[in-house]
């Protein structure tokens, strides 16, 4: 009677199992952080002073972008409550004007209400706005001024958006409201805060980008502000 033998798998075919599953996992983790970034985190560095004193250049957030998305339809909006966007929200956003931009500002007028600025002050609907956030860099005007502005209504849609310091802020002051559709989401938390001037963040070449990586991992402990690490935004 003739036995027919199971031929052995070689060395090369028994390791492709292990091959795969070696190539299957970063791309697994991958896929996962890209679906995390796309539709329910984002991470988001101060790269200005803009938001001067609430938010200081070197603040890294995560931003809240499910809880402020579009969405689909009536079945998701009742299974997945949205938050409406509130006066006083720190929103993040892509820029009107340069899309492959995103800002962070806070929302200050809301669609249809009438806004005007005199002498610094901002009016809602001929009301002044109490506003505790705001800073005035003193002996600092920079090159944003706005201490005036002419009534103006927010369109169905916009909402009017300005930073906290007011000098040093290009806002809806200047390039107008932001359309819904262009805010990201909700900054909910500072995880990492880091010494840095304005220059190491908007460097735009290779160059400035290795020297600012080197820089911060020569500096980590001595430069990272460890009492705003882990600091939850309200």
């Amino acid at each position: 009677m003739l036995f027919n033998k199971k031929k052995e798998p070689s060395i090369a075919e028994a390791n492709i199992p292990n091959t795969l599953n070696f190539i299957r996992f970063p791309c697994e983790i991958m896929l996962l952080l890209f679906f995390i970034n796309t539709f329910l985190v984002q991470s988001f560095v101060i790269p200005s002073g803009s938001m001067q004193n609430n938010l200081l250049i070197g603040d890294h957030l995560l931003v809240d972008k499910f809880s402020y998305s579009q969405a689909v339809d009536r079945f998701d909006s009742l299974i997945f409550p949205r938050r409406d966007i509130d006066r006083g929200m720190i929103v993040t956003f892509k820029s009107p004007v340069e899309p492959d931009k995103e800002y962070v500002k806070r929302v200050i007028g809301l669609p249809g209400e009438r806004i005007c600025i005199k002498r610094n002050t901002v009016y809602i609907n001929g009301s002044p706005l109490k506003e505790g956030y705001v800073f005035f860099m003193e002996n600092h005007p920079g090159q944003y001024h706005g201490e005036n502005m002419s009534e103006y209504e927010i369109p169905a849609g916009n909402y009017f958006c300005m930073g906290d310091n007011r000098w040093n802020s290009s806002d809806s002051r200047f390039w107008g409201p932001v359309h819904r559709d262009l805010i990201v989401g909700k900054p909910w938390l500072i995880y990492w805060s880091f010494d840095a001037r304005r220059d190491e963040y908007l460097g735009k070449n290779l160059f400035d980008r290795l020297k600012s990586i080197g820089l911060t991992a020569i500096h980590f402990f001595s430069k990272t502000r460890w009492e705003r690490t882990i600091k939850p935004l309200y």
